[in-house]
Formats: structure tokens, sequence, C-alpha cells
């Protein structure tokens, strides 16, 4: 499987996108929404609006992606607000290459520091794994955060 990356959003990969979400059956209905919500601010603004994307394709269909951009009111800090690789193809590294990425792209840009979030339910532990593997730490647990027994966990990685 030959993957490619791309920078630029086309139309259609919104709805690869939406699909890819939905594929990992790990995020709520509302929480795909607002990703489809930050890629129609994108259709209008394109970087103007301060997301960054990497798309991973194949044969010219979108199999994963990255999310990112600069956290405002700071200097040096970015958050990764997306990543999702389809529910067949993971464990096949696409979603190191688009951290890799993602970071490399945020060092050249002067970032300094990467911040992840995401929840501490059971269904999300490969994907808390997936980012311990990748180097980034534990700087938080916010409990309760997203519902009763649903704490936000937030990671660090400097670069």
């Amino acid at each position: 499987m030959e993957v490619e990356y791309r920078y630029i959003l086309k139309p259609l990969d919104r709805k690869y996108i939406k699909d890819i979400l939905e594929s990992t059956k790990v995020f709520y209905d509302y929480e795909i929404k607002i990703a489809l919500e930050i890629l129609d601010e994108y259709y209008q603004k394109e970087e103007q609006c301060g997301y960054y994307f990497i798309l991973a394709e194949v044969e010219g269909k979108v199999i994963g992606y990255v999310n990112y951009g600069p956290v405002p009111c700071t200097q040096t800090s970015w958050d990764i607000y997306w990543i999702a690789v389809r529910k067949d193809i993971m464990s096949k590294g696409i979603g190191s290459e688009l951290i890799a990425i993602a970071e490399e792209r945020i060092r050249k840009m002067k970032g300094k520091n990467i911040w992840v979030e995401t929840s501490a339910r059971k269904d999300y532990l490969p994907t808390r794994t997936f980012y311990e593997k990748m180097k980034y730490a534990i700087a938080a647990e916010l409990k309760d955060f997203y519902a009763p027994d649903d704490h936000k966990v937030i990671y660090h990685k400097a670069l």
C-alpha cells in the first residue's frame, strides 16, 4: 500500500473524513459534527482560520488525517485537535507518520510544545497508548471533564 500525504483539503475530503471518524467507533456524533465544522471553517478561510491538515491517501482516497494548529495567545504551543485513521487499516504506521509529519511542520513554524487532549474512557486506551508510543507524556488529567467517569487526559511533547 503506497501512502501519499498532502496538505491542502479538497471538497470531497469532508466525506472521507466523516467516514474515517465514523469507522473508528469511538467518537460521538456531536464530536464528529465539531470535526466537520472545523473542516467547513477551513474551506471558507483556508489557513487563515488557524487550522492545518495533513491527509494520508491511497489511490486518491483519504484513509487518515491529522488536524492541528497554534494555540491562541501563546508563542510556541500547538494543539493536535484530531487524528484518525480508517479502522480497517489502523496499526499500519499511518497515524505515526501523520504525527511525525505534523511535528516536523510545527517545528518549522517555530513550535516548541505540542498538546493533545483525549478521553480516559476504556475505548480510548489504544489512543492513549499511541500517544505514549509517540513520546507524548501525560501532563494532566481532569476528572469528570467530559462526563461522570470520563476524564480528560492532556498529553504534552516538547520539540
